[in-house]
């Protein structure tokens, strides 16, 4: 989020980490690159939000993740909420929503400075009920964001966030989410784990004495 580099050097940024695809949305805010053999759809590229379908070929309909980078105010973040409601729309799989909201969903989610008043988190909260998102949750500490100002004028926000739907906990059982220690940004880096608990079943083969009475036995067995 927010790299402080042109856009058109993303590709060199993708070879020199070793990824093996990237896109950044119109105005650079958002950066994306991963490493996967998959089928990849960029289902939306806007101001605030890009949304990835990541699907295996065969594979039904895959992965939904969306990057979210916010605006500051809460007049440009409307589109914002408004885009997730509309890929909300579009999505028919597991879906995974995550980055720089740059708003809060309660008080408790601020440090310092003027208290917050909780109506400024409506149109967050109605957006992530209309979509039937769930936070996903953290380890580590509650604040993400801070401003960097002497002690006296010293804020700490939840700012980043990571939130998923229902068939996305379906899909992956056990999901953790770490907030990494802040390295050079005002921002804690979010590293996030998926795995899925359910076993595959274990196939057995087995053998069966009276195929040794079938006259091409030997023969099928040499072959093999």
């Amino acid at each position: 989020m927010e790299p402080f580099v042109q856009k058109e050097k993303i590709e060199g940024y993708k070879k020199f980490m070793g990824f093996h695809q990237c896109i950044s949305n119109d105005n650079g805010k958002i950066w994306c690159f991963w490493t996967t053999n998959c089928q990849t759809t960029t289902m939306t590229n806007e101001d605030q939000q890009i949304t990835i379908n990541i699907s295996e070929e065969g594979g039904g309909n895959g992965l939904f993740v969306t990057a979210v980078y916010a605006k500051c105010t809460s007049t440009e973040r409307r589109e914002l909420w408004h885009s997730l409601e509309r890929v909300n729309a579009m999505v028919n799989g597991p879906w995974c929503v995550g980055g720089d909201f740059n708003s809060i969903l309660d008080t408790d989610e601020k440090l310092e400075g003027r208290p917050y008043r909780i109506n400024k988190s409506i149109d967050f909260s109605n957006c992530m009920n209309n979509c039937e998102l769930l936070d996903a949750g953290y380890v580590g500490v509650k604040f993400t964001w801070c401003n960097n100002r002497r002690p006296s004028k010293r804020i700490w926000k939840r700012l980043d966030r990571i939130m998923i739907n229902d068939l996305w906990l379906q899909k992956f059982q056990n999901n953790s989410v770490r907030h990494l220690v802040r390295t050079g940004s005002d921002h804690r880096p979010i590293l996030m784990k998926c795995v899925n608990n359910q076993q595959e079943p274990i196939k057995y083969f087995r053998f069966m004495e009276f195929w040794t009475d079938q006259n091409s036995f030997q023969e099928v067995v040499q072959e093999t």
